[in-house]
């Protein structure tokens, strides 16, 4: 199995981070890291490896109702979040996805969804959120007790491997859905004691 995840920036001259997740031939975890830009780079790692599942940070739908996100289209009265995100906000806040910086990360969180879904299994996560359940202060000092990381990683890659986690975690049944599955759900981990089912793969 190979879990992919991704740390999608808004625009594409941000950087995205990914974090690829695979075991080697002697049951061993192994991780590399990329930091990209564009679309097609995207596209370019994601069918190279082929991952199992894809777990990105971003939002891949729009609320019920929504054709889009802007505020002088008719549509603008199905809201500003969909029920994933009002449930997450028990955990702290989050921005509506109709924000300036929230809506075209979605929007372009939509578009990789809509070429990728066919072929792929692509869920959401929330890494802040998953690092606050998981109990991790210092990320990169956190995950280095877990994974062999390459040296250096930048915040996104490592918000990468989070992502990862949530879907490693929704393989070995130690997850929560948030939210509307005709809508769009985020997975989390249920709790710290997730990380146990690490302990065979070390």
């Amino acid at each position: 199995m190979k879990i992919m995840g991704i740390d999608l920036a808004g625009k594409e001259e941000n950087p995205t981070g990914i974090c690829i997740w695979y075991l080697n031939k002697v049951n061993k975890v192994k991780i590399n890291l990329f930091t990209v830009y564009s679309d097609d780079e995207i596209l370019e790692i994601v069918n190279s490896f082929q991952p199992t599942i894809i777990v990105f940070d971003a939002p891949l739908s729009l609320p019920k109702g929504r054709c889009c996100l802007e505020k002088n289209c008719e549509c603008a009265v199905g809201g500003h979040f969909r029920q994933s995100e009002r449930e997450i906000r028990r955990y702290g806040p989050v921005l509506p996805l109709t924000f300036k910086g929230m809506k075209m990360l979605t929007m372009r969180g939509v578009g990789l969804a809509s070429v990728l879904s066919d072929k792929y299994q692509l869920m959401e996560t929330h890494p802040r959120t998953v690092q606050k359940i998981l109990g991790f202060r210092n990320l990169k000092k956190s995950l280095e007790k877990y994974f062999q990381i390459p040296q250096n990683p930048s915040e996104h890659e490592l918000d990468g491997i989070l992502a990862v986690l949530s879907g490693y975690f929704y393989v070995n049944d130690c997850f929560n859905e948030l939210g509307d599955v005709n809508e769009g759900t985020i997975i989390l981990p249920k709790g710290r004691d997730c990380l146990n089912s690490l302990d065979s793969i070390q």
